[in-house]
């Protein structure tokens, strides 16, 4: 039967085991038989030789297939990294592409927001005076509940103006500001260097060296 598997392996191992465990119980019988048979002057058949010549054969298997598990189960966890690593860079890449559009629309709104300040401020009085109800408009300025990425991308988009303008108050400075694009490129360059980690460790001496070497360039970059 090929031996290829993990499972295969394993199997083959603890039948070895079993085997030379079968064989040592038959090499101190085998001992003690001709023992006695020197002791009784007759020629020992030399049987305890190649039981022991057997059991060292399957030590060295035994030692090679270890080898190999070893190397099986590195091999896997490597592959198990990778796919990890290659599935969650799609699903970076597929949010990249909404934070694009989020980082479309936030320039949008820095770009309209002061166009429409001056509206209100330019209208408030009319507005107020025919009995208009700006409430629903002032809370929706002030509302301060937004999570730090989203208000580090609005002031990447528009600068600490336009947050302070929707009530916003921070201590996040414009030279702190991320957009979320970046941000997202950031966990990209992340689990791209992650692959390469995962390459470095293969047992192939070429892919690891370029791999390695990627990494380095990585480092020096960053």
């Amino acid at each position: 039967m090929p031996v290829k598997t993990q499972e295969d392996i394993k199997t083959r191992i603890a039948e070895l085991r079993a085997d030379r465990e079968r064989l040592v119980g038959e090499l101190e019988k085998a001992r003690v038989d001709e023992r006695e048979a020197l002791i009784r002057g007759d020629k020992p058949d030399n049987v305890a030789v190649a039981i022991s010549t057997r059991i060292a054969v399957i030590d060295d298997a035994l030692a090679e297939l270890n080898d190999r598990l070893t190397a099986t189960q590195a091999s896997a966890h490597r592959n198990e990294r990778r796919k990890r690593a290659e599935a969650a860079l799609h699903k970076t890449s597929e949010r990249a592409k909404l934070a694009a559009g989020v980082d479309d629309a936030l320039t949008a709104l820095a770009t309209a927001w002061p166009a429409y300040q001056e509206a209100l401020r330019r209208d408030l009085g009319t507005v107020s005076g025919a009995g208009g109800d700006l409430t629903a408009v002032e809370r929706g300025l002030t509302n301060k509940r937004l999570a730090e990425p989203l208000v580090k991308a609005l002031i990447h988009a528009g600068g600490g103006t336009l947050a302070r303008a929707l009530g916003i108050e921070t201590p996040i400075k414009d030279r702190h500001s991320l957009s979320l694009t970046a941000a997202e490129e950031r966990v990209a360059e992340s689990l791209r260097a992650e692959l390469l980690r995962v390459r470095a460790e293969s047992p192939q001496p070429n892919v690891a060296r370029e791999a390695k070497q990627e990494l380095e360039k990585m480092e020096k970059a960053g």
